[in-house]
């Protein structure tokens, strides 16, 4: 069967306007997809600034921390040079209190013995 011209036209007509609508849906359908996915990617993009931003604070407020400890080690250290007390002292052999000056006297310990006194009374 044999088309004549109008029933070509008509068929040709109709398959333009098919394709233009197909196209027209598509658009608005990706055009939608295309738009909620930069909304959520700007949505990251600022999430990701701002946790930038606290980490920084958090980076400025941990050296600010330890610079104000060493400052304060600094401070609590005696100054000048140690000396160790025990190696420079020459050994002294000190009389204990209520023992024998005879150092062969002494507790094994080195200490004198001492004893509890009974809590004063209020």
């Amino acid at each position: 069967m044999i088309l004549d011209a109008q029933q070509s036209l008509v068929v040709g007509a109709a398959f333009v306007i098919g394709a233009g609508a197909a196209w027209g849906a598509a658009q608005w359908w990706f055009g939608r997809q295309l738009r909620a996915a930069a909304a959520r990617q700007d949505k990251v993009d600022k999430a990701r600034e701002f946790a930038a931003q606290q980490a920084s604070q958090a980076r400025k407020q941990i050296e600010a921390l330890q610079k104000e400890l060493g400052d304060l080690r600094h401070a609590s250290r005696p100054h000048g040079p140690r000396v160790d007390v025990q190696a420079s002292a020459p050994e002294v052999m000190l009389p204990v209190l209520g023992a024998d000056s005879n150092p062969g006297s002494l507790p094994p310990d080195g200490f004198a013995d001492t004893q509890v006194l009974a809590p004063r009374k209020r």
